[in-house]
């Protein structure tokens, strides 16, 4: 679930980003309306603050599970061989397979929060800083 919330705000961001980009002529200068572009980015960023109140415990949550997961499975592993991998070959498929599991879940859940970080925060990067440097705001 966290996974699609991400991606449809990524991809939101990513149109926006696109869009705001065509509208920026080949000199610097802009042409299109900057105040719809600052409500849908403020919309989308209203957005992400809301998944990111409710999205953040089952996160922490999945992480902790697989931290756990992780270290019970290379605990085991390492400490108990004689009772789990050195058991036969199924055994030992069955501990490599926990532990990919568990690695991809430790990596997806750290992966997200960098994708939507990443997302919000390169159109400002990129363009905010252009055009208000161009227009002079004082």
């Amino acid at each position: 679930m966290n996974y699609v919330v991400v991606s449809l705000l990524c991809d939101q961001f990513a149109k926006l980003n696109e869009e705001f980009g065509k509208c920026i002529g080949g000199r610097g200068e802009f042409h299109g309306n900057f105040e719809q572009f600052r409500r849908r980015h403020q919309a989308i960023s209203h957005s992400v603050k809301e998944a990111d109140r409710f999205l953040k415990i089952s996160n922490v949550a999945c992480f902790c599970c697989h931290m756990v997961g992780t270290i019970v499975v290379l605990f085991c592993s390492i400490f108990y061989q004689q009772d789990t991998v050195s058991l036969g070959a199924d055994m030992t498929f069955l501990y490599v397979f926990w532990l990919v599991v568990n690695l991809f879940g430790l990596s997806l859940a750290a992966g997200l929060a960098i994708v939507v970080n990443n997302a919000v925060s390169m159109p400002t990067c990129n363009y905010d800083i252009d055009i208000l440097q161009r227009f002079q705001w004082t």
